[in-house]
């Protein structure tokens, strides 16, 4: 059999579409997690510890944490470079960095991702090491200190609630990560996303929601032009994730 070639550095290329734009014409910050997603999940195939590779271990991967800073969005035609690769682990954690580059090789954007590999029936985050021979080449962090859980801030007002329908759900039959990006970003009115670009977004997630929940939103602006989010299950008020995103105003 020929033997598989391991990529320490993963490497995909995608054209944005015209059903990827916002109302700037930019590519769109949740299409944009989806590339991110997509890429991790091929790398971390290649590596040995992917979807399938999970799955016959009864295990699966969950997104507990991301952070993202964009310096422009590519537009419609255009295509972007993404690189990604393993940045470290934690006890139960473990990191997955990225670089997005534009079609002339420059940098557009970083994020860093945090994950843990859950017990598919107890729910509960397990050591790699446990199941696989784990021990990718950790490679450079895009920023210099890893986020920290955002701290959570009291909120008085709830702005929009949401029903999780079947579109909501991903294959694990829980609301995909980057729905709650999108339902953050629904706080904004329209003549804000308009006017501003979103420079930078932070996320934790600290619960999974599922078919038939309804989901509320809060949003403070604690900074200028600097906005806290949270997110909670209405039926029990459980949190399912809190938010920081940074804004530019565009001339």
């Amino acid at each position: 059999m020929e033997k598989k070639e391991i990529t320490d550095i993963w490497t995909d290329e995608y054209k944005i579409h015209s059903y990827e734009m916002d109302v700037k014409g930019n590519a769109s910050l949740p299409m944009l997690c989806k590339y991110m997603q997509e890429s991790a999940y091929h790398h971390a195939e290649n590596l040995g510890f992917g979807f399938s590779h999970l799955m016959e271990k009864n295990l699966f991967w969950v997104l507990v944490n991301q952070k993202i800073k964009m310096k422009s969005y590519p537009r419609w035609g255009e295509k972007i470079i993404i690189h990604t690769w393993p940045s470290g682990k934690g006890r139960l954690s473990y990191f997955r960095d990225f670089k997005i580059f534009d079609q002339n090789k420059q940098l557009i954007g970083i994020a860093t991702t945090t994950w843990y590999a859950i017990d598919l029936e107890k729910r509960r985050p397990r050591r790699l090491e446990d199941y696989f021979e784990f021990n990718p080449v950790e490679g450079e962090l895009v920023f210099q200190e890893r986020p920290d859980r955002l701290k959570f801030i009291e909120y008085v007002e709830t702005l929009k609630t949401f029903q999780i329908g079947y579109f909501d759900l991903d294959i694990n039959d829980h609301v995909n990560n980057v729905r709650y990006i999108e339902w953050i970003l629904e706080c904004f009115p329209l003549d804000f996303h308009k006017s501003h670009l979103l420079n930078e977004i932070e996320i934790s997630y600290s619960s999974e929601a599922v078919y038939g929940d309804s989901v509320s939103t809060s949003i403070n602006e604690t900074k200028n032009k600097i906005f806290s989010h949270c997110l909670l299950r209405t039926e029990d008020e459980r949190e399912l994730c809190r938010a920081k995103t940074s804004w530019q105003k565009i001339n």
